[in-house]
Protein backbone atom coordinates (compact mmCIF):
# COMPACT_ATOMS: atom_id res chain seq x y z
CA UNK A 1 0.00 0.00 0.00
CA UNK A 2 2.75 2.48 0.96
CA UNK A 3 4.67 1.73 -2.26
CA UNK A 4 1.54 2.34 -4.32
CA UNK A 5 0.85 5.66 -2.58
CA UNK A 6 4.48 6.72 -3.01
CA UNK A 7 4.34 5.92 -6.71
CA UNK A 8 1.09 7.87 -7.01
CA UNK A 9 2.71 10.85 -5.27
CA UNK A 10 5.67 10.85 -7.70
CA UNK A 11 3.36 10.64 -10.74
CA UNK A 12 1.22 13.46 -9.30
CA UNK A 13 4.23 15.70 -8.87
CA UNK A 14 5.38 15.01 -12.44
CA UNK A 15 1.94 15.85 -13.81
CA UNK A 16 1.81 18.90 -11.55
CA UNK A 17 5.01 20.18 -13.14
CA UNK A 18 3.18 20.07 -16.46
CA UNK A 19 0.22 22.05 -15.07
CA UNK A 20 -2.22 19.18 -14.42
CA UNK A 21 -3.19 20.36 -10.94
CA UNK A 22 -6.28 18.15 -10.72
CA UNK A 23 -4.05 15.05 -10.53
CA UNK A 24 -2.12 16.43 -7.57
CA UNK A 25 -5.30 17.36 -5.77
CA UNK A 26 -6.74 13.91 -6.40
CA UNK A 27 -3.61 12.26 -4.99
CA UNK A 28 -3.55 14.56 -1.91
CA UNK A 29 -7.23 13.77 -1.35
CA UNK A 30 -6.53 10.04 -1.34
CA UNK A 31 -3.60 10.48 1.05
CA UNK A 32 -5.79 12.37 3.53
CA UNK A 33 -8.43 9.65 3.25
CA UNK A 34 -5.65 7.18 4.19
CA UNK A 35 -4.75 9.48 7.15
CA UNK A 36 -1.35 10.26 5.57
CA UNK A 37 -1.71 14.01 6.06
CA UNK A 38 2.02 14.70 6.20
CA UNK A 39 2.45 13.32 2.68
CA UNK A 40 -0.60 15.29 1.52
CA UNK A 41 0.94 18.43 3.02
CA UNK A 42 4.06 17.97 0.86
CA UNK A 43 1.96 17.76 -2.30
CA UNK A 44 -0.11 20.84 -1.39
CA UNK A 45 3.06 22.80 -0.58
CA UNK A 46 4.20 22.22 -4.17
CA UNK A 47 1.11 23.96 -5.57
CA UNK A 48 2.20 27.57 -5.99
CA UNK A 49 -0.76 29.19 -7.78
CA UNK A 50 -4.08 27.66 -6.64
CA UNK A 51 -5.87 30.84 -7.75
CA UNK A 52 -5.54 29.71 -11.37
CA UNK A 53 -7.58 26.54 -10.69
CA UNK A 54 -11.15 26.01 -11.79
CA UNK A 55 -13.81 26.78 -9.18
CA UNK A 56 -14.18 23.11 -8.18
CA UNK A 57 -10.42 22.60 -7.90
CA UNK A 58 -10.08 25.76 -5.79
CA UNK A 59 -12.74 24.44 -3.41
CA UNK A 60 -11.01 21.05 -3.16
CA UNK A 61 -7.62 22.69 -2.60
CA UNK A 62 -9.13 24.91 0.15
CA UNK A 63 -10.68 21.88 1.89
CA UNK A 64 -7.49 19.79 1.74
CA UNK A 65 -5.33 22.71 2.92
CA UNK A 66 -7.75 23.35 5.82
CA UNK A 67 -7.62 19.69 6.90
CA UNK A 68 -3.82 19.71 6.78
CA UNK A 69 -3.65 23.05 8.67
CA UNK A 70 -5.93 21.66 11.41
CA UNK A 71 -3.72 18.58 11.69
CA UNK A 72 -0.69 20.88 12.15
CA UNK A 73 -2.52 23.23 14.61
CA UNK A 74 -2.29 26.17 12.20
CA UNK A 75 -5.80 27.31 13.08
CA UNK A 76 -5.31 30.98 12.22
CA UNK A 77 -5.39 30.41 8.44
CA UNK A 78 -8.31 27.96 8.33
CA UNK A 79 -11.24 30.43 8.28
CA UNK A 80 -10.50 31.77 4.79
CA UNK A 81 -9.95 28.26 3.42
CA UNK A 82 -13.14 26.86 4.95
CA UNK A 83 -15.18 29.83 3.72
CA UNK A 84 -14.16 29.01 0.12
CA UNK A 85 -14.84 25.27 0.57
CA UNK A 86 -18.18 25.66 2.38
CA UNK A 87 -19.53 28.25 -0.07
CA UNK A 88 -18.81 25.96 -3.02
CA UNK A 89 -19.88 22.60 -1.56
CA UNK A 90 -23.09 23.97 -0.04
CA UNK A 91 -24.14 24.99 -3.55
CA UNK A 92 -23.01 21.73 -5.15
CA UNK A 93 -24.21 18.13 -5.03
CA UNK A 94 -20.91 16.88 -3.57
CA UNK A 95 -22.17 15.72 -0.15
CA UNK A 96 -18.92 13.82 0.57
CA UNK A 97 -16.70 16.88 0.58
CA UNK A 98 -19.40 19.03 2.20
CA UNK A 99 -19.52 16.64 5.18
CA UNK A 100 -15.73 16.80 5.44
CA UNK A 101 -15.72 20.62 5.30
CA UNK A 102 -18.45 20.89 7.94
CA UNK A 103 -16.66 18.36 10.16
CA UNK A 104 -13.40 20.32 9.88
CA UNK A 105 -15.21 23.59 10.71
CA UNK A 106 -16.84 21.93 13.74
CA UNK A 107 -13.49 20.68 15.03
CA UNK A 108 -11.94 24.16 14.65
CA UNK A 109 -14.83 25.75 16.58
CA UNK A 110 -14.47 23.06 19.27
CA UNK A 111 -10.74 23.87 19.57
CA UNK A 112 -11.69 27.42 20.56
CA UNK A 113 -14.32 26.16 23.07
CA UNK A 114 -17.17 27.46 20.88
CA UNK A 115 -19.29 24.37 21.52
CA UNK A 116 -22.56 25.86 20.27
CA UNK A 117 -20.98 26.82 16.94
CA UNK A 118 -19.30 23.39 16.69
CA UNK A 119 -22.63 21.63 17.27
CA UNK A 120 -24.27 23.71 14.49
CA UNK A 121 -21.66 22.48 12.01
CA UNK A 122 -22.03 18.83 13.14
CA UNK A 123 -25.83 19.01 13.00
CA UNK A 124 -25.66 20.54 9.51
CA UNK A 125 -23.38 17.67 8.42
CA UNK A 126 -25.63 14.88 9.79
CA UNK A 127 -28.37 14.95 7.07
CA UNK A 128 -25.76 15.04 4.29
CA UNK A 129 -23.89 12.14 5.91
CA UNK A 130 -26.97 9.94 5.34
CA UNK A 131 -26.45 10.10 1.57
CA UNK A 132 -25.27 7.02 -0.29
CA UNK A 133 -22.06 8.73 -1.41
CA UNK A 134 -20.83 9.32 2.17
CA UNK A 135 -18.96 6.43 3.78
CA UNK A 136 -19.88 4.89 7.14
CA UNK A 137 -16.52 6.15 8.44
CA UNK A 138 -17.58 9.81 8.10
CA UNK A 139 -21.02 9.06 9.54
CA UNK A 140 -19.23 7.49 12.50
CA UNK A 141 -16.95 10.53 12.98
CA UNK A 142 -19.73 13.13 12.77
CA UNK A 143 -21.99 11.29 15.23
CA UNK A 144 -19.13 10.53 17.63
CA UNK A 145 -17.95 14.13 17.85
CA UNK A 146 -21.50 15.48 18.03
CA UNK A 147 -21.81 13.24 21.11
CA UNK A 148 -18.56 14.64 22.54
CA UNK A 149 -19.81 18.23 22.23
CA UNK A 150 -23.21 17.27 23.68
CA UNK A 151 -21.46 15.78 26.73
CA UNK A 152 -19.44 19.01 27.14
CA UNK A 153 -22.76 20.86 27.36
CA UNK A 154 -24.11 18.17 29.76
CA UNK A 155 -26.74 17.09 27.23
CA UNK A 156 -26.36 13.42 28.10
CA UNK A 157 -29.52 12.20 26.34
CA UNK A 158 -28.19 13.71 23.08
CA UNK A 159 -24.80 12.16 23.87
CA UNK A 160 -26.42 8.71 24.09
CA UNK A 161 -28.41 9.20 20.88
CA UNK A 162 -25.43 10.29 18.76
CA UNK A 163 -23.23 7.55 20.25
CA UNK A 164 -25.85 4.92 19.38
CA UNK A 165 -25.81 6.15 15.76
CA UNK A 166 -22.00 5.89 15.81
CA UNK A 167 -22.29 2.35 17.23
CA UNK A 168 -24.49 1.35 14.29
CA UNK A 169 -21.88 2.66 11.83
CA UNK A 170 -19.05 0.86 13.69
CA UNK A 171 -20.94 -2.43 13.48
CA UNK A 172 -21.59 -1.92 9.76
CA UNK A 173 -17.85 -1.35 9.27
CA UNK A 174 -17.15 -4.42 11.48
CA UNK A 175 -14.59 -2.36 13.40
CA UNK A 176 -14.35 -3.73 16.94
CA UNK A 177 -12.25 -0.81 18.24
CA UNK A 178 -14.76 1.79 17.03
CA UNK A 179 -17.58 -0.37 18.42
CA UNK A 180 -15.95 -0.40 21.86
CA UNK A 181 -15.43 3.37 21.80
CA UNK A 182 -19.11 3.93 20.97
CA UNK A 183 -20.25 1.52 23.68
CA UNK A 184 -18.03 3.36 26.16
CA UNK A 185 -19.58 6.69 25.10
CA UNK A 186 -23.10 5.29 25.60
CA UNK A 187 -22.15 3.95 29.03
CA UNK A 188 -20.69 7.38 29.89
CA UNK A 189 -23.99 9.08 29.02
CA UNK A 190 -26.01 6.66 31.16
CA UNK A 191 -23.55 6.95 34.06
CA UNK A 192 -23.84 10.74 34.25
CA UNK A 193 -27.62 10.49 33.82
CA UNK A 194 -27.77 8.34 36.98
CA UNK A 195 -28.78 5.15 35.14
CA UNK A 196 -26.13 2.86 36.61
CA UNK A 197 -27.69 -0.44 35.45
CA UNK A 198 -27.71 0.76 31.83
CA UNK A 199 -24.12 1.96 32.18
CA UNK A 200 -23.16 -1.50 33.50
CA UNK A 201 -24.97 -3.23 30.63
CA UNK A 202 -23.11 -1.35 27.88
CA UNK A 203 -19.80 -1.76 29.71
CA UNK A 204 -20.39 -5.53 29.94
CA UNK A 205 -21.14 -5.67 26.20
CA UNK A 206 -17.89 -3.78 25.56
CA UNK A 207 -16.08 -6.28 27.83
CA UNK A 208 -17.45 -9.25 25.84
CA UNK A 209 -16.24 -7.73 22.54
CA UNK A 210 -12.77 -7.09 23.95
CA UNK A 211 -12.48 -10.70 25.13
CA UNK A 212 -13.89 -12.02 21.85
CA UNK A 213 -11.45 -10.08 19.66
CA UNK A 214 -8.48 -10.29 22.09
CA UNK A 215 -8.24 -6.49 22.45
CA UNK A 216 -6.34 -6.86 25.72
CA UNK A 217 -5.07 -3.28 25.70
CA UNK A 218 -8.67 -2.17 26.33
CA UNK A 219 -9.10 -4.25 29.52
CA UNK A 220 -7.62 -1.75 32.03
CA UNK A 221 -9.90 0.96 30.63
CA UNK A 222 -12.98 -1.31 30.91
CA UNK A 223 -12.18 -2.46 34.46
CA UNK A 224 -11.64 1.17 35.46
CA UNK A 225 -15.06 1.98 33.98
CA UNK A 226 -16.61 -0.84 36.05
CA UNK A 227 -14.86 0.49 39.15
CA UNK A 228 -16.23 4.00 38.51
CA UNK A 229 -19.82 2.75 38.11
CA UNK A 230 -19.72 0.65 41.30
CA UNK A 231 -18.13 3.55 43.17
CA UNK A 232 -21.02 5.78 42.11
CA UNK A 233 -23.44 3.08 43.31
CA UNK A 234 -21.65 2.94 46.67
CA UNK A 235 -20.57 -0.72 46.27
CA UNK A 236 -16.94 -0.10 47.30
CA UNK A 237 -16.09 -3.79 47.86
CA UNK A 238 -16.98 -4.71 44.26
CA UNK A 239 -15.29 -1.55 43.00
CA UNK A 240 -12.09 -2.71 44.74
CA UNK A 241 -12.21 -6.01 42.86
CA UNK A 242 -12.26 -4.20 39.52
CA UNK A 243 -9.39 -1.91 40.54
CA UNK A 244 -7.34 -5.05 41.26
CA UNK A 245 -8.27 -6.43 37.82
CA UNK A 246 -7.20 -3.19 36.19
CA UNK A 247 -3.88 -3.31 38.07
CA UNK A 248 -3.21 -6.87 36.89
CA UNK A 249 -3.55 -5.78 33.26
CA UNK A 250 -1.40 -2.65 33.55
CA UNK A 251 2.13 -2.80 32.17
CA UNK A 252 4.78 -2.42 34.92
CA UNK A 253 6.07 0.69 33.16
CA UNK A 254 2.65 2.40 33.33
CA UNK A 255 3.51 4.01 36.66
CA UNK A 256 1.13 6.97 36.31
CA UNK A 257 -2.00 4.80 36.02
CA UNK A 258 -0.76 2.29 38.59
CA UNK A 259 -0.23 4.94 41.26
CA UNK A 260 -3.62 6.41 40.31
CA UNK A 261 -5.24 3.02 41.01
CA UNK A 262 -3.48 2.90 44.38
CA UNK A 263 -5.00 6.27 45.24
CA UNK A 264 -8.44 4.95 44.28
CA UNK A 265 -7.94 1.90 46.52
CA UNK A 266 -6.92 4.16 49.40
CA UNK A 267 -10.17 6.15 49.00
CA UNK A 268 -12.35 3.02 48.87
CA UNK A 269 -10.71 1.35 51.88
CA UNK A 270 -11.36 4.56 53.78
CA UNK A 271 -15.05 4.39 52.80
CA UNK A 272 -15.15 0.76 54.03
CA UNK A 273 -13.59 1.73 57.38
CA UNK A 274 -10.40 -0.28 56.75
CA UNK A 275 -8.11 2.57 57.76
CA UNK A 276 -4.81 0.68 57.89
CA UNK A 277 -5.27 -0.52 54.31
CA UNK A 278 -6.31 2.99 53.28
CA UNK A 279 -3.09 4.47 54.71
CA UNK A 280 -1.00 1.67 53.12
CA UNK A 281 -2.25 2.42 49.61
CA UNK A 282 -2.11 6.15 50.27
CA UNK A 283 1.66 5.75 50.79
CA UNK A 284 1.99 3.53 47.68
CA UNK A 285 0.33 6.24 45.55
CA UNK A 286 2.85 8.88 46.67
CA UNK A 287 4.90 9.00 43.40
CA UNK A 288 1.78 9.79 41.30
CA UNK A 289 2.67 12.74 38.99
CA UNK A 290 -0.92 13.74 38.20
CA UNK A 291 -1.86 16.83 40.30
CA UNK A 292 -5.58 15.95 40.23
CA UNK A 293 -4.83 12.49 41.63
CA UNK A 294 -2.61 14.06 44.31
CA UNK A 295 -5.41 16.46 45.17
CA UNK A 296 -7.94 13.61 45.48
CA UNK A 297 -5.65 11.40 47.59
CA UNK A 298 -5.00 14.16 50.17
CA UNK A 299 -8.68 15.00 50.35
CA UNK A 300 -9.70 11.35 50.78
CA UNK A 301 -7.01 10.79 53.42
CA UNK A 302 -8.24 13.87 55.31
CA UNK A 303 -11.74 12.41 55.13
CA UNK A 304 -10.42 9.08 56.46
CA UNK A 305 -8.62 10.72 59.41
CA UNK A 306 -11.75 12.71 60.18
CA UNK A 307 -13.76 9.46 60.33
CA UNK A 308 -11.10 8.09 62.72
CA UNK A 309 -11.54 11.29 64.83
CA UNK A 310 -7.87 12.17 64.30
CA UNK A 311 -8.76 15.78 63.62
CA UNK A 312 -5.22 17.16 63.74
CA UNK A 313 -4.04 14.74 61.04
CA UNK A 314 -7.20 15.44 59.04
CA UNK A 315 -6.48 19.18 59.20
CA UNK A 316 -2.86 18.65 58.07
CA UNK A 317 -3.90 16.68 54.99
CA UNK A 318 -6.68 19.14 54.25
CA UNK A 319 -4.06 21.90 54.18
CA UNK A 320 -2.00 19.90 51.65
CA UNK A 321 -5.13 19.37 49.60
CA UNK A 322 -5.76 23.13 49.63
CA UNK A 323 -2.20 23.88 48.50
CA UNK A 324 -2.47 21.51 45.51
CA UNK A 325 -5.95 22.82 44.71
CA UNK A 326 -4.62 26.40 44.66
CA UNK A 327 -1.77 25.43 42.32
CA UNK A 328 -4.25 23.67 39.99
CA UNK A 329 -6.49 26.74 39.94
CA UNK A 330 -3.50 28.98 39.18
CA UNK A 331 -2.45 26.73 36.29
CA UNK A 332 -6.04 26.61 35.05
CA UNK A 333 -6.29 30.39 35.07
CA UNK A 334 -3.04 30.65 33.13
CA UNK A 335 -4.29 28.19 30.51
CA UNK A 336 -7.61 30.06 30.33
CA UNK A 337 -5.75 33.34 29.74
CA UNK A 338 -3.70 31.72 26.98
CA UNK A 339 -6.90 30.29 25.44
CA UNK A 340 -8.54 33.73 25.68
CA UNK A 341 -5.54 35.32 23.95
CA UNK A 342 -5.70 32.67 21.19
CA UNK A 343 -9.43 33.29 20.77
CA UNK A 344 -8.79 37.05 20.61
CA UNK A 345 -6.14 36.58 17.91
CA UNK A 346 -8.45 34.23 16.00
CA UNK A 347 -11.29 36.77 16.13
CA UNK A 348 -8.91 39.46 14.84
CA UNK A 349 -7.95 37.21 11.93
CA UNK A 350 -11.63 36.64 11.18
CA UNK A 351 -12.20 40.40 11.22
CA UNK A 352 -9.21 40.94 8.91
CA UNK A 353 -10.56 38.27 6.58
CA UNK A 354 -13.95 39.95 6.42
CA UNK A 355 -12.28 43.34 5.87
CA UNK A 356 -10.27 41.88 2.99
CA UNK A 357 -13.40 40.45 1.40
CA UNK A 358 -15.09 43.84 1.78
CA UNK A 359 -12.16 45.47 -0.01
CA UNK A 360 -12.50 42.97 -2.86
CA UNK A 361 -16.23 43.77 -3.05
CA UNK A 362 -15.41 47.50 -3.11
CA UNK A 363 -12.93 46.91 -5.95
CA UNK A 364 -15.62 45.07 -7.91
CA UNK A 365 -17.99 47.95 -7.19
CA UNK A 366 -15.53 50.40 -8.75
CA UNK A 367 -15.12 48.14 -11.78
CA UNK A 368 -18.89 48.01 -12.31
CA UNK A 369 -19.09 51.80 -11.92
CA UNK A 370 -16.45 52.25 -14.63
CA UNK A 371 -18.34 49.83 -16.86
CA UNK A 372 -21.58 51.74 -16.28
CA UNK A 373 -19.92 55.06 -17.17
CA UNK A 374 -18.38 53.50 -20.28
CA UNK A 375 -21.73 52.10 -21.38
CA UNK A 376 -23.33 55.51 -20.81
CA UNK A 377 -20.71 57.16 -23.00
CA UNK A 378 -21.29 54.54 -25.66
CA UNK A 379 -25.01 55.25 -25.46
CA UNK A 380 -24.38 58.98 -25.98
CA UNK A 381 -22.07 58.23 -28.91
CA UNK A 382 -24.76 56.04 -30.37
CA UNK A 383 -27.31 58.85 -30.05
CA UNK A 384 -25.04 61.25 -31.90
CA UNK A 385 -24.48 58.63 -34.55
CA UNK A 386 -28.24 58.22 -34.99
CA UNK A 387 -28.80 61.98 -35.32
CA UNK A 388 -26.04 62.28 -37.94
CA UNK A 389 -27.56 59.54 -40.07
CA UNK A 390 -31.27 60.33 -39.45
CA UNK A 391 -32.00 60.62 -43.20
CA UNK A 392 -31.57 56.91 -43.64
CA UNK A 393 -34.81 55.69 -42.02
CA UNK A 394 -34.11 52.00 -42.38
CA UNK A 395 -30.74 52.35 -40.71
CA UNK A 396 -32.31 54.61 -38.07
CA UNK A 397 -34.88 51.95 -37.16
CA UNK A 398 -32.21 49.32 -36.82
CA UNK A 399 -30.03 51.58 -34.72
CA UNK A 400 -33.00 52.56 -32.52
CA UNK A 401 -33.53 48.91 -31.77
CA UNK A 402 -29.88 48.62 -30.87
CA UNK A 403 -30.20 51.68 -28.64
CA UNK A 404 -33.16 50.14 -26.83
CA UNK A 405 -31.10 47.02 -26.23
CA UNK A 406 -28.23 49.09 -24.89
CA UNK A 407 -30.59 51.00 -22.59
CA UNK A 408 -31.94 47.73 -21.21
CA UNK A 409 -28.39 46.58 -20.66
CA UNK A 410 -27.60 49.86 -18.87
CA UNK A 411 -30.67 49.43 -16.64
CA UNK A 412 -29.61 45.88 -15.82
CA UNK A 413 -26.08 47.03 -15.06
CA UNK A 414 -27.39 49.88 -12.92
CA UNK A 415 -29.49 47.37 -10.99
CA UNK A 416 -26.41 45.19 -10.56
CA UNK A 417 -24.46 48.26 -9.43
CA UNK A 418 -27.16 49.07 -6.85
CA UNK A 419 -27.05 45.47 -5.61
CA UNK A 420 -23.25 45.63 -5.29
CA UNK A 421 -23.53 48.93 -3.37
CA UNK A 422 -25.99 47.39 -0.92
CA UNK A 423 -23.68 44.40 -0.50
CA UNK A 424 -20.76 46.78 0.11
CA UNK A 425 -22.73 48.66 2.80
CA UNK A 426 -23.66 45.35 4.42
CA UNK A 427 -20.00 44.29 4.51
CA UNK A 428 -19.02 47.63 6.08
CA UNK A 429 -21.72 47.10 8.72
CA UNK A 430 -20.31 43.64 9.49
CA UNK A 431 -16.83 45.15 9.83
CA UNK A 432 -18.19 47.73 12.31
CA UNK A 433 -19.87 44.93 14.27
CA UNK A 434 -16.62 42.95 14.38
CA UNK A 435 -14.72 46.06 15.53
CA UNK A 436 -17.28 46.54 18.30
CA UNK A 437 -16.89 42.86 19.21
CA UNK A 438 -13.12 43.36 19.27
CA UNK A 439 -13.62 46.20 21.77
CA UNK A 440 -15.83 43.97 23.92
CA UNK A 441 -13.20 41.21 23.82
CA UNK A 442 -10.56 43.70 24.94
CA UNK A 443 -12.80 44.79 27.83
CA UNK A 444 -13.45 41.19 28.86
CA UNK A 445 -9.73 40.41 28.52
CA UNK A 446 -8.87 43.43 30.72
CA UNK A 447 -11.28 42.30 33.43
CA UNK A 448 -9.95 38.71 33.14
CA UNK A 449 -6.35 39.94 33.60
CA UNK A 450 -7.41 41.71 36.81
CA UNK A 451 -9.54 38.76 37.96
CA UNK A 452 -6.76 37.31 40.10
CA UNK A 453 -6.43 40.66 41.96
CA UNK A 454 -10.19 40.86 42.47
CA UNK A 455 -10.25 37.26 43.70
CA UNK A 456 -7.22 37.58 45.98
CA UNK A 457 -8.26 40.79 47.67
CA UNK A 458 -11.98 40.12 47.40
CA UNK A 459 -11.71 37.90 50.48
CA UNK A 460 -9.95 40.61 52.51
CA UNK A 461 -12.74 42.98 53.44
CA UNK A 462 -13.24 45.79 55.94
CA UNK A 463 -16.84 46.79 56.76
CA UNK A 464 -17.97 45.15 53.48
CA UNK A 465 -15.36 47.01 51.40
CA UNK A 466 -12.55 45.54 49.26
CA UNK A 467 -9.04 46.62 50.20
CA UNK A 468 -6.74 47.31 47.22
CA UNK A 469 -3.08 48.13 47.78
CA UNK A 470 -1.09 50.67 45.72
CA UNK A 471 0.68 47.69 44.15
CA UNK A 472 -2.69 46.28 43.04
CA UNK A 473 -3.61 49.63 41.50
CA UNK A 474 -0.24 49.73 39.70
CA UNK A 475 -0.92 46.29 38.19
CA UNK A 476 -4.42 47.37 37.07
CA UNK A 477 -3.01 50.58 35.52
CA UNK A 478 -0.28 48.62 33.68
CA UNK A 479 -2.87 46.16 32.33
CA UNK A 480 -5.05 49.08 31.13
CA UNK A 481 -2.09 50.68 29.33
CA UNK A 482 -1.04 47.35 27.76
CA UNK A 483 -4.48 46.44 26.40
CA UNK A 484 -5.88 49.89 25.51
CA UNK A 485 -2.76 51.53 23.99
CA UNK A 486 -1.42 53.59 26.94
CA UNK A 487 -4.92 54.33 28.25
CA UNK A 488 -3.94 56.26 31.41
CA UNK A 489 -1.04 58.08 29.71
CA UNK A 490 -3.34 59.33 26.96
CA UNK A 491 -5.94 60.40 29.54
CA UNK A 492 -3.32 62.46 31.44
CA UNK A 493 -2.15 64.07 28.20
CA UNK A 494 -5.69 64.90 27.01
CA UNK A 495 -7.07 65.97 30.41
CA UNK A 496 -4.25 67.28 32.66
CA UNK A 497 -6.64 68.04 35.53
CA UNK A 498 -7.21 64.31 36.19
CA UNK A 499 -5.36 63.20 39.33
CA UNK A 500 -4.19 59.71 40.32
CA UNK A 501 -7.48 58.78 42.01
CA UNK A 502 -9.49 60.02 38.98
CA UNK A 503 -7.44 57.70 36.78
CA UNK A 504 -8.28 54.78 39.08
CA UNK A 505 -11.99 55.54 38.63
CA UNK A 506 -11.44 55.59 34.85
CA UNK A 507 -9.71 52.16 35.03
CA UNK A 508 -12.65 50.74 37.01
CA UNK A 509 -15.07 52.11 34.38
CA UNK A 510 -12.93 50.49 31.64
CA UNK A 511 -13.04 47.24 33.71
CA UNK A 512 -16.88 47.47 33.45
CA UNK A 513 -17.37 47.45 37.23
CA UNK A 514 -20.74 48.55 38.61
CA UNK A 515 -21.07 51.59 40.85
CA UNK A 516 -21.76 49.24 43.79
CA UNK A 517 -18.45 47.42 43.16
CA UNK A 518 -16.64 50.76 42.87
CA UNK A 519 -18.17 51.86 46.19
CA UNK A 520 -16.82 48.71 47.88
CA UNK A 521 -13.36 49.25 46.40
CA UNK A 522 -13.15 52.99 47.21
CA UNK A 523 -14.84 52.65 50.66
CA UNK A 524 -17.62 55.11 49.73
CA UNK A 525 -21.38 55.19 49.46
CA UNK A 526 -22.86 54.46 46.05
CA UNK A 527 -24.20 58.07 45.74
CA UNK A 528 -20.69 59.42 46.42
CA UNK A 529 -19.28 57.27 43.63
CA UNK A 530 -22.01 58.49 41.29
CA UNK A 531 -21.19 62.13 42.12
CA UNK A 532 -17.45 61.51 41.69
CA UNK A 533 -18.00 60.00 38.24
CA UNK A 534 -20.15 63.00 37.24
CA UNK A 535 -17.49 65.45 38.54
CA UNK A 536 -14.80 63.69 36.47
CA UNK A 537 -16.96 63.84 33.36
CA UNK A 538 -18.21 67.43 33.73
CA UNK A 539 -15.49 69.34 35.59
CA UNK A 540 -12.31 67.61 34.46
CA UNK A 541 -13.12 66.15 31.04
CA UNK A 542 -15.59 68.89 30.13
CA UNK A 543 -18.43 66.79 28.76
CA UNK A 544 -22.00 68.07 29.01
CA UNK A 545 -25.19 66.11 29.64
CA UNK A 546 -26.48 63.37 27.38
CA UNK A 547 -23.36 61.15 27.65
CA UNK A 548 -22.06 59.05 30.56
CA UNK A 549 -18.43 58.56 31.53
CA UNK A 550 -18.76 54.94 30.31
CA UNK A 551 -19.76 56.26 26.84
CA UNK A 552 -16.79 58.67 26.81
CA UNK A 553 -14.22 56.03 27.78
CA UNK A 554 -15.59 53.10 25.76
CA UNK A 555 -13.62 53.93 22.59
CA UNK A 556 -10.93 56.14 24.18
Amino acid sequence: MKQRLLLGTIIALLFGACGRTDVRLHCADELIEQNLKDSASLILAGIKHPGSFSESDRALYALLAAEVARNEDRLGEIDTLLTVALDYYRASADSVHLVRALFCAGQVARSFQRNEEAMKFFLEALPYSEGQQVSDYWRYLVNTWAGVVAAKERLFEDKIRYSQNALEMARRMKNASYECLSLGDIAYGHLFSGRYDSALHYTEVMHEIVLRDSLTSQLPYIYTRFQGIYTQKGDYALALQYVDKALRHRAPTDSANITGHYAEKAAMFGKLGQYDSAYHYFLKSEPCPDPFTQEARYYNMADTYYAMKRYKDAYEYLLRYTQIDDSIKTATKSSELIALQSLYQHERLRADNLRWRAQVAEHKHRVYWIIAVSVTLLWLAGGIYLIFYRRNRHRLIVQQKQLIGQQEQIIAQQEELRHRSEEHLENLQKINELQQKEGELKGAFFRQLNFSILQQVGEVRKNGNIIFSDKDWDVITENADAIFNNFTLRLRESYPELNKEDLRYCCMVKMQLSQSEMAQIMHLEKDSVKKRLKRIRVDKIGSGSGMTLEDLLRNF
